[in-house]
């Protein structure tokens, strides 16, 4: 009976330490957002609370994480600059001024190079973090929002959403390489391997081309049940740690999707708040965090459920969202 409350008493403690690396596993982030309409930036936890608000600047919108372990790029796209903020003092260290109406950011950490899109200029700017010098500016079509930059910097991608096209940029001359047509109002543009994905806005649609050939391989067309075609106006694109699933923001339609990156099938679609635009993804990949832009709010969704399991406040038009590990 000893040995059998012994082994029984082991079994419990075996289970309470796996339930407790687990919890520390999926809860230890913490996020921050940028509003556009309140000029701050605000950090959430794991659970959802506010840890932080700070005002920072006019019109935040776009960010990445920065060069160093807890610095964040932010975009003010009315100050027409990009700061870079120290996340665990709360100060601002740097600023990169003269970048009209700033407004997407991306960043190739080996190269030290820094990418936003200039969204009144058509235009995106090349600038160098550690020198702060301007390194190249790429002509683009009428409102370049979404930017993305190959893992081996070699090429650039913006995409032009009142041109409904998207530049490709030789990230080492600077020279324009391939114009690609798109649906309408294409808005971001994520990469996944050699496969360029870019949410069309007004097209109810994720179109994917090759970034060897600048050809159409694929699209994905989303019509939840209850919405019509023009409700569907996806923006942000995000993919899981695995890169075999895709999240897409569906805007006016108040949902996100999870799409199978391979089959390119939708697996489900997932009810948030109002206006679906930006998405987070926590470091231990189970949460996703949707940034509800009408509804001034957040959505946490658990992955492997793929049920959402808080919404709470944000600020006034929370707009893009970074995750660092806690």
């Amino acid at each position: 009976m000893v040995c059998l409350n012994r082994t029984l008493n082991n079994a419990l403690l075996a289970i309470v330490y796996v339930t407790m690396t687990a919890f520390q596993s999926v809860f230890g982030f913490e996020a921050f957002i940028t509003n556009e309409r309140s000029g701050d930036l605000v950090s959430i936890n794991h659970k959802g609370e506010i840890v932080h608000v700070q005002p920072i600047c006019n019109r935040p919108r776009g960010m990445v994480k920065g060069l160093g372990e807890n610095q964040l790029l932010i975009a003010c796209s009315d100050d027409h600059q990009v700061l870079a903020f120290n996340i665990q003092n709360r100060t601002i260290e740097r600023t990169f001024d003269n970048l009209h109406g700033a407004m997407t950011l991306a960043i190739h950490r080996p190269t030290h190079r820094l990418f936003v899109t200039n969204e009144g200029q058509s235009q995106a700017t090349v600038i160098d973090l550690q020198t702060g010098e301007t390194l190249a500016v790429l002509p683009t079509g009428l409102e370049p929002d979404g930017i993305a930059v190959t893992a081996d910097g070699t090429q650039i991608f913006v995409a032009s959403e009142n041109a409904g096209l998207v530049h490709a940029f030789d990230a080492s001359s600077y020279k324009q390489t391939a114009v690609i047509v798109t649906h309408l109002r294409p808005r971001r543009v994520a990469l996944l391997e050699d496969k360029l994905w870019v949410s069309s806005e007004m097209g109810s649609r994720i179109e994917i081309f090759s970034t060897t050939t600048f050809q159409k391989v694929g699209d994905v067309i989303f019509a939840p049940k209850g919405f019509r075609s023009e409700q569907m106006t996806p923006v942000d694109i995000l993919f899981d740690q695995t890169g075999t699933l895709a999240f897409v923001a569906l805007g006016s339609a108040n949902h996100v999707a999870f799409v199978d990156v391979k089959s390119l099938e939708i697996e489900k679609y997932i009810v948030v708040g109002r206006r679906a635009w930006g998405l987070g993804l926590s470091p231990d990949n189970h949460s996703l965090i949707v940034l509800n832009g009408l509804s001034d709010d957040f959505t946490i969704i658990d992955i492997e459920s793929r049920r959402p399991r808080i919404t709470r406040q944000a600020g006034l038009i929370p707009h893009a969202i970074e995750v660092f590990e806690r």
